[in-house]
Order: structure tokens, then C-alpha cells, then sequence
């Protein structure tokens, strides 16, 4: 029964996400004749059906859904729509929900399609267990969390430049306003933060369980401090010292950008153990 609903899902979701990007380009575009207030409700349902999705498969296969790029490209797709959902609830803006939504859809159409060809070897053995899989699944959400903070970050510092030189094409009219862009850029990070916090907390107690060689001083622990570091000066810029947005922004995109070389070059060249896949 387990299995036939997971396969259900499986056939669902990327549908969900194809019909729901579809509402949200037609409500950028001005259509609310088609959209309506059926996107937000699509949207909404279609988180829950992929929260419910990533459940099934970690009760169907006894480990946490981290353990092939492919599964990992289906959690960052219910990262970045679920981080997205809670913008949209707690600022009312829409104007975003395309790009972030379309990038999530092909995450999940890519996740859909190639979890369903043969395996070509089998995963690291160390994913299967439960705190390893907890402290990467939250990884996977804490980074989710960043690239969307650099996504509005990115749109905020077009569209500051824009105004700097006195155009404002139509694709910027129907973006939200440079401080509704700054406050979902730090609520997007916090987010990251929060889901990265948690994920260093369960990996200094799971990781020296399960690997002989754990060391502290390992680079890609040590470089993912400093990106903890980094959105950590953030939020004490933005919420105690009141940085203006144009520095907040800036700080998001290089602290994504920094992340982004802890997870590659860090993590696949100077790292002993933190290697998953």
C-alpha cells in the first residue's frame, strides 16, 4: 500500500508543480481571470502533497530522502516552494512566485523522471543512517533557503539599478517593491539560517558516531561555520543594527555565494569525510 501511494505521488507532484508555476505566471502576466485565488490554494496543496511524499519515501526505504543527487534535487524543489509559501503568507506578495516556483518545478520534474530509470551503483551506506540523513536533509533546506535569499537579493539590485538610471521596464513593474524584495531577501536567509543551525547541531553529535576519521578542524566543517557566521552577521545587521537594504542584499548574495564554495570545491577537494555522494 506504501509503495502504490508513494508511486501515486510520484505521478502527482511534478504535475502539481507544472499546473501551480503556470497559475503564478498567468497572475505575473495580470490574468487573474485564470489564476485567481486557485494559485495560492495550488500552491499550498501541492507543499502538502510533496511534504507527505518525502514521508512515505523515508518510511518506504527506512532512510531520509538524501541519498542520490536526485532525491536531494526533490528536497531542494519542497524547500525552496515551502520557504516561498511562508513569504508570500507573511508579506501577501506574489510578484516573485514564478521564478522561484519555475525553478522548483524543474527540480522536480528532473527528480521525477530520473528516480524512476535503473540505479547506476549504489548510495553511500552512511546516508542510511538517520542522524547523517537528518543533519544533510537540513543542510539541504538551510542552502535552499540561502539561494532563494540570493534570488530576491539579485532581483532587488536589478531593480535598484534601474531605478538608479530612470528606467523601469514592465518585467519590473510587476515585481514587488525594493523593500517588500529586501524583507523577503532576509526572511529567505533567516529561514537558511535557522535550517543550517539545526543541521550543525545534529551533525556535532551524529557524525563522530559514524565516522573514525571525524576531526573538528575539517575545512568543510570549518567553512561552513564561517557561513554560519556570515547570515549570522546578517541578521544582527538587519534586526540590531538596521543596515540599509542595499548592504543586507549584499550580504546574502555573498554569503550564498561563499556557501556555494563550501559545497563544491571545499567539500569535494579539501574535505576527508564530509564527501556523500
Amino acid at each position: 500500500m506504501l509503495h502504490f501511494l508513494n508511486s501515486v505521488a510520484e505521478v502527482l507532484l511534478p504535475v502539481g508543480y507544472v499546473l501551480v508555476t503556470f497559475m503564478y505566471a498567468m497572475d505575473f502576466q495580470k490574468c487573474e481571470a485564470i489564476s485567481g485565488k486557485w494559485k495560492t490554494r495550488g500552491l499550498l496543496a501541492t507543499v502538502i502533497l510533496h511534504f507527505l511524499y518525502i514521508g512515505m519515501h523515508t518510511a518506504e526505504y527506512g532512510r531520509c530522502m538524501v541519498t542520490t543527487p536526485f532525491e536531494i534535487m526533490s528536497l531542494i524543489a519542497f524547500t525552496l516552494a515551502v520557504t516561498y509559501t511562508i513569504l508570500e503568507l507573511r508579506t501577501g506578495e506574489r510578484g516573485t512566485g514564478v521564478f522561484i516556483l519555475s525553478l522548483a518545478m524543474v527540480l522536480e520534474l528532473i527528480s521525477a523522471v530520473v528516480m524512476k530509470m535503473p540505479s547506476s551503483g549504489d548510495p553511500n551506506p552512511v546516508l542510511s543512517n538517520m542522524g547523517v540523513g537528518f543533519h544533510v536533509s537540513f543542510a539541504v533546506f538551510g542552502y535552499a533557503g540561502f539561494a532563494l535569499g540570493a534570488m530576491h537579493g539579485v532581483m532587488y539590485l536589478l531593480m535598484y539599478r534601474e531605478l538608479k538610471r530612470g528606467g523601469f521596464g514592465s518585467l519590473y513593474r510587476n515585481l514587488p517593491s525594493l523593500e517588500t524584495l529586501e524583507r523577503m531577501t532576509v526572511l529567505s536567509s533567516l529561514v537558511g539560517f535557522l535550517f543550517l543551525t539545526v543541521s550543525m547541531a545534529i551533525g556535532i553529535f551524529s557524525l563522530p558516531l559514524v565516522y573514525d576519521n571525524f576531526s573538528y578542524h575539517d575545512p568543510k566543517l570549518i567553512a561552513t561555520g564561517i557561513s554560519w557566521l556570515i547570515y549570522a552577521a546578517m541578521m544582527v545587521a538587519r534586526y540590531g543594527m538596521h543596515m540599509d537594504g542595499k548592504s543586507i542584499v549584499r550580504l546574502a548574495i555573498g554569503g550564498f555565494a561563499f556557501a556555494i564554495v563550501s559545497m563544491t570545491i571545499v567539500n569535494g577537494f579539501l574535505s576527508d569525510f564530509h564527501r556523500f555522494m
